[in-house]
């Protein structure tokens, strides 16, 4: 960046910080709120950021941290869309923002309306991953009927990577599919990440941390190079699928690929197509169409 870019985007990160100062300086006056905050330079110096007052005066030009701005917003008891300001202020990427209770399930219902008239096997997905719901396709193909997956909530990290499921097991039985299972991990792990910039400040990711506790394999994706979105939607991904009429496990090939419910990109649902002739069957004997505009080379 030039530097007069720099100073220019400094500038506007100051503005904004002095917009708000102000503006709850002048609410707590308005409101003769008890309150031990003064939303002063100096107090906002003194218990924030130990530079403000330098870069107010030019003796400082290196632009606030991240977690900083985010310090400083939470002192301005900022909402969460001046946060997000604030950060896009400065280049940061902002907070993904959650959908109040009520309206998340409107959404869902939304989306569970748009699953049951999808004619493949599908699921439906939150930002946090959780899968919310699924139908009786999905269950079938993955063979989750007798699993803990039919009565508990269920993350998609616990279908990827959890031993028991037969997702793992089934998607890895040698050193191809084992190599788009891993690839397919570490795209997951590193779009989450991407999604959510502050998996390490916000108590709401404590259910993550658990969850690298419990999968080893969680760490060792961690910073591993992923596929782009592109390649891992066209790659197809493998899995031992039950054949129809019969009990024995054959290899099929699928797409995942995945559909907005709202312009937000969660909750969406996620759905899987054939990308081989062998899937083609089974998918056929599920009663989800098959279409051959997506024959793959063999």
């Amino acid at each position: 960046m030039s530097a007069s870019n720099h100073a220019a985007e400094l500038m506007r990160v100051l503005n904004m910080i002095e917009l708000l100062r102000i503006q709850r300086q002048q609410d707590h006056l308005r409101a003769s709120s008890q309150s031990i905050k003064r939303f002063t330079q100096q107090e906002l110096n003194d218990e924030v950021c130990g530079t403000y007052k330098n870069l107010l005066m030019g003796r400082s030009r290196r632009l606030p941290e991240r977690q900083t701005l985010l310090d400083i917003a939470d002192y301005l008891a900022c909402t969460s869309e001046e946060r997000n300001d604030l950060l896009l202020s400065a280049g940061y990427v902002p907070i993904p923002q959650h959908l109040a209770e009520r309206q998340l399930e409107r959404v869902l219902d939304q989306a569970r309306s748009m699953m049951h008239q999808l004619p493949y096997p599908a699921m439906i997905v939150t930002d946090m991953q959780d899968i919310v719901d699924s139908n009786d396709a999905f269950r079938e193909l993955f063979d989750l009927y007798d699993s803990s997956f039919a009565a508990d909530k269920i993350n998609k990290i616990d279908l990827h990577f959890n031993a028991e499921l037969p997702i793992r097991s089934r998607s890895s039985y040698d050193e191809q599919s084992r190599a788009r299972w891993e690839s397919h991990a570490i795209y997951g792990i590193q779009a989450f990440k991407k999604h959510h910039p502050a998996l390490f400040v916000d108590s709401r990711y404590e259910w993550l941390h658990v969850m690298m506790e419990k999968y080893v394999d969680i760490r060792k994706f961690w910073n591993r190079e992923p596929l782009t979105a592109e390649q891992d939607l066209e790659t197809a991904k493998y899995f031992l699928a039950r054949q129809p009429s019969s009990t024995e496990l054959r290899p099929i090939r699928y797409n995942q690929l995945h559909l907005a419910v709202t312009e937000q990109a969660y909750p969406r649902i996620e759905f899987f197509m054939p990308a081989d002739e062998s899937a083609r069957r089974v998918f056929a004997a599920l009663g989800c169409a098959v279409d051959y505009s997506l024959r793959s080379s063999q």
